[in-house]
């Protein structure tokens, strides 16, 4: 009698090792407020505030709007005695040109511009004239095309003090006075007529 007791005995004990060994342990639900705490930092959603580390380095925009200013000066003279409609003219970019805060075109750009119209001066009643514009500007090595306002000067005249004796040097004097010339390193104002993408 008491060795069957012993064998339940040994029995019950054995089935509760089992059943106790294959439980499987506490599992937290997945809508658990623990749940996020257990997360590596990468498995985290990003915040909906603030910014990437790199994202101030990225330009907000590669497009200069219609109205950016320009400001240039010559590499060399250009004048109404000389200049002819379809001249090109080289310049420099004087100022960075900016766009919200970020300089898009850093200055010392080589900028190209064109003569639109050109006229000598025909005596003292017919001034000389000049109109130009600039064309393109370079961007690191890569050529972009820019449409912008023109300049347009006309020769004035000036009081000579041989005005009136009626020699040939004295007419020659105040024709020469009445065309347009920029010499070197003048500085112009442009600015542009339609938006443009540097991409």
């Amino acid at each position: 009698m008491t060795l069957r007791f012993e064998r339940i005995a040994i029995i019950t004990l054995m089935l509760a090792v089992m059943f106790g060994c294959g439980r499987p342990p506490d599992v937290p639900p997945e809508n658990s407020s623990n749940s996020d705490a257990q997360k590596l930092p990468f498995d985290r959603q990003p915040r909906s505030t603030g910014n990437s580390p790199s994202q101030s380095l990225i330009p907000s925009s590669t497009k200069l709007p219609e109205g950016t200013p320009i400001a240039v000066h010559l590499n060399s003279e250009i004048s109404s005695r000389s200049a002819h409609s379809g001249d090109t003219f080289s310049a420099i970019l004087d100022e960075p040109i900016l766009v919200d805060g970020q300089s898009l075109v850093a200055s010392g750009a080589a900028v190209t511009g064109r003569v639109i119209e050109a006229k000598a001066a025909l005596g003292p009643l017919e001034p000389g004239y000049l109109r130009i514009v600039l064309v393109s500007l370079d961007l690191r090595g890569r050529r972009v095309m820019i449409y912008t306002s023109s300049i347009f000067a006309k020769g004035g005249s000036r009081d000579e003090r041989n005005s009136t004796t009626g020699d040939a040097a004295g007419a020659g004097q105040k024709d020469i006075d009445r065309d347009v010339m920029f010499g070197p390193d003048h500085r112009l104002y442009f600015r542009l007529a339609q938006t443009v993408d540097l991409q």
